[in-house]
């Protein structure tokens, strides 16, 4: 698969029929796992700050722009990517994929009535999909899913819980379920369940979604300051080449 190397992450760089047939010609046909992540401006400027957290994401095996932000500023750096590739438009292809091959999930993350609302949903438009289980992401602690995950063999791995922990929860534990296909989806069980409702198909076509979320969030304008902060990062490593990384935490996780 094409990728495009945008300041301090190698991205796909195709759209998302590319991506998906990409991804089950020489992943899920094969039975071969994979880790995806899906990076917005947000995610992308929490890279440059954390080395951790960059390490993470730089060693999944994609890493999709999920942000028009993150696709403007490739143009910008002159390493121009084709096209945003969202998070949760590869949820619903992926459950389009597992229905037709009639494959195996495990869901984590988001609160008790929104996972209840995300399976009853999988379960009546997905019928050939077994959900061999889940969890919220309030109830249980990080290793006791990580073993169900392993225990249950899924052929991909949904977690929903928000950055950085989605990320950190898949590389932490991927060893025990390596043949599966592993994506964070952030809030993408809050859409999908009807509890959040997503951006009009013409403002998603005018890459707005994220002014849609701003208007019925207020919210979150704090979090959109990242943007810019993220662009002055980018744009400063794309002059001198330095970026500011603090100290790693080390991980315990993989002795489980």
């Amino acid at each position: 698969m094409q990728t495009e190397f945008v300041h301090n992450l190698s991205y796909v760089n195709g759209d998302l029929q590319q991506f998906i047939s990409y991804l089950n010609t020489h992943y899920i046909s094969q039975n071969r796992g994979a880790v995806i992540s899906t990076v917005n401006p947000e995610i992308g400027y929490a890279t440059t700050k954390d080395k951790n957290y960059h390490h993470i994401i730089s060693s999944s095996d994609f890493v999709l722009p999920d942000g028009i932000g993150v696709v403007l500023l490739s143009r910008l750096t002159h390493n121009p990517l084709q096209s945003r590739i969202a998070g949760y438009d590869v949820f619903i292809s992926l459950l389009e994929l597992a229905n037709k091959l009639s494959k195996k999930v495990y869901l984590f993350g988001a609160k008790k009535e929104v996972l209840n609302g995300v399976i009853a949903k999988i379960e009546k438009e997905f019928p050939n999909i077994e959900i061999v289980g889940y969890n919220d992401g309030y109830s249980a602690d990080k290793q006791f899913v990580a073993k169900q995950i392993h225990k249950s063999k899924p052929d991909m791995v949904f977690v929903a819980l928000g950055y950085p922990h989605q990320e950190k929860f898949i590389h932490n534990y991927r060893h025990l379920f390596p043949e599966a296909i592993s994506i964070g989806l952030g809030g993408s069980f809050d859409v999908f369940s009807g509890n959040v409702k997503r951006a009009p198909s013409w403002m998603i076509r005018l890459n707005l979604e994220w002014l849609y979320r701003l208007i019925t969030n207020p919210w979150r304008l704090k979090r959109m300051f990242s943007i810019p902060k993220y662009a002055l990062a980018v744009l400063n490593g794309k002059k001198n080449g330095k970026t500011f990384y603090p100290k790693p935490e080390k991980d315990h996780t993989k002795q489980i």
